[in-house]
């Protein structure tokens, strides 16, 4: 095994790597990293992997596998799209190098389709166990019933479900085991007895913290190969995708900081070295396709991105003055304010939403709120026009307040989808939204409602309140604008600007930069003192909508935005 050098910035890095070889054998994991560049030595500037080793034909075969779209099984019912039966060509690669991967196609250009005909061709091998999350179980067993109907599925979660005596038998007679993570995580001991083909992760951003016990229990369930299903791959920074790598294919990419450092971009130092791993590593590890490549963009809906400006009552604008003020002076009077910031930054969230999510009132909610008043502009036209809307927010009480105040305003009955319900009561919300005739509204818990859900009978969503993780808004987004949905989409986020809807944006913003890998420390309420804290989530009276003002004019209005 050796390294041959084209450039001479390099040598120096090919001479250790090439004294090393001389002294011991690298391992196939080592070798590897060194041709991705997560050694800092990136394949595209250079350095070559050669010889005949694991390695090298994995390489080698990752290239060739590239340019062959692969064809679904014969019986496969159904027909993949161009990139999707890219994506299976390289599951396929992924089966005979016996390595894991992360099929990261953005949410709704069908992973889960492209998923179960590899599934299919693969089936001989042995039983196959895919853990999702409660809400997409349904989705899972419906789509295996629609374009694999041959294989032979079994889910497994909730209280009838089989014993761990019971599990073994029933794996026997089947080739595809989907259960939940919470499932899974409870009944490990079983799961882990069975020797299973393949392992699958869908939304797989749920492993992304790799100390938390789910991350950590599922690791001890073993599969000859592991696949992450994901859109977001990288949610708030490089840390995130290496540990879902590292889960699939435990110590392969090496140590967390070393992948994060030598993946940065944010150095000059090492931007081209970072831009040459992350390319190298797509397409071999992580298969990643978006709706911005404009072959996917054709196939998809236009989509309208608005911004509504809302303004904040009186009072509204009485209680959240009130929490920074108190906040402000807890901060003054304590080393450690942290815990106060934290529950002031939920207040003046749920203060710019409604002033009864804040105090849970029961004054009424009509002509208390911006953000109210501008949905119910935005429901009245969209059942005017005869269509459909979904209302996310991260607050599933006051969203079945606010279901419970659309139903009395458009005379029809207006659920909320929350991770409070069952698995029956949550699938019988989303079956009666998409097939019930004529304009609808729905409301669901960001939490329990942004992934996993299709959502394509509605061509309107609207965001009622910002959270502070971009790839979850646009899950939210992505339940309606997928392939599937045949009309334009509007998108809606409500912010009350002066406030600390402004605040989450800026942080937003900045993640959406795949090279932030951690936010700067200004972007970290914790560690603000009064005066920072002050201009991080007071009132900015120069950015401020109120209904006072006369120059504001109504919620939503073009001189308003």
């Amino acid at each position: 095994k050796w390294v041959a050098v084209e450039h001479a910035d390099l040598e120096a890095a090919a001479a250790a790597l090439q004294e090393r070889a001389n002294t011991e054998q690298l391992t196939g994991a080592e070798m590897l990293r060194y041709a991705l560049g997560l050694e800092g030595t990136p394949l595209a500037g250079g350095v070559q992997v050669q010889g005949a080793s694991w390695a090298t034909d994995i390489l080698r075969t990752a290239q060739e596998m590239r340019t062959e779209p692969a064809d679904p099984p014969d019986s496969f019912v159904g027909e993949l799209r161009s990139y999707q039966r890219d994506a299976l060509a390289w599951l396929n690669f992924l089966d005979a190098a016996s390595l894991g991967g992360c099929l990261a196609l953005d949410m709704g250009l069908g992973k889960t389709p492209t998923m179960l005909s590899h599934l299919l061709a693969t089936h001989v091998q042995g039983p196959a166990l895919v853990v999702a999350p409660p809400a997409v179980v349904t989705n899972w067993a419906s789509e295996a019933g629609k374009f694999t109907p041959e294989l032979r599925v079994l889910v497994h979660h909730g209280a009838r479900r089989a014993s761990a005596a019971e599990l073994a038998a029933e794996v026997e007679q089947a080739d595809v085991i989907i259960t939940t993570y919470g499932t899974a995580v409870r009944d490990v001991e079983a799961l882990s007895s069975i020797e299973w083909s393949k392992m699958v992760l869908d939304e797989a951003q749920v492993i992304k913290n790799p100390t938390s016990e789910t991350a950590q229990l599922l690791r001890r369930i073993g599969a000859r190969t592991k696949v992450a299903l994901t859109g977001t791959p990288i949610e708030n920074g490089l840390g995130d995708l290496w540990a879902i790598l590292d889960f699939t294919n435990p110590g392969l990419v090496g140590p967390r900081s070393a992948f994060v450092t030598h993946l940065s971009t944010d150095r000059d130092a090492t931007r081209k070295e970072g831009e040459d791993a992350m390319r190298a590593l797509n397409g071999i590890l992580v298969f990643r396709r978006t709706k911005d490549e404009p072959v996917i963009a054709a196939e998809l809906p236009d989509r309208i991105d608005e911004i509504d400006h809302c303004a904040m009552t009186p009072e509204q604008i009485g209680l959240y003055q009130a929490v920074i003020d108190r906040l402000l002076l807890q901060a003054e009077g304590e080393e450690s304010a942290k815990g106060h910031v934290f529950a002031a930054i939920t207040a003046l969230k749920q203060i710019t939403n409604h002033p009864a999510a804040y105090t849970g009132d029961d004054d009424g909610l009509a002509d208390r709120s911006g953000k109210l008043a501008r949905l119910d502009e935005i429901v009245d036209s969209v059942f005017a026009a005869g269509e459909r809307v979904v209302v996310f927010t991260q607050y599933a009480e006051w969203g079945q307040r606010m279901a419970e105040h659309l139903s009395e305003r458009t005379k029809t009955p207006v659920e909320c989808y929350h991770g409070g319900l069952t698995r029956t009561a949550r699938d019988q919300i989303i079956e009666n939204f998409n097939n019930t005739d004529g304009a609808a509204a729905l409301v669901l818990s960001l939490k329990a409602g942004g992934t996993g859900l299709n959502l394509t009978a509605a061509n309107h969503v609207v965001l009622y309140d910002r959270w502070w993780n971009p790839a979850v808004e646009d899950q939210a987004r992505d339940r309606a604008w997928r392939l599937g949905q045949t009309r334009t989409v509007i998108y809606h986020q409500l912010i009350c600007p002066g406030t600390i809807d402004s605040r989450v944006e800026e942080v937003v913003a900045g993640k959406r930069k795949i090279a932030d890998v951690a936010l700067p420390k200004s972007s970290s309420v914790e560690d603000l003192d009064p005066e920072q804290l002050r201009r991080a989530l007071g009132l900015r009276m120069d950015e401020l909508l109120d209904e006072v003002d006369g120059d504001a004019g109504a919620p939503g209005e073009e001189d308003a935005a």
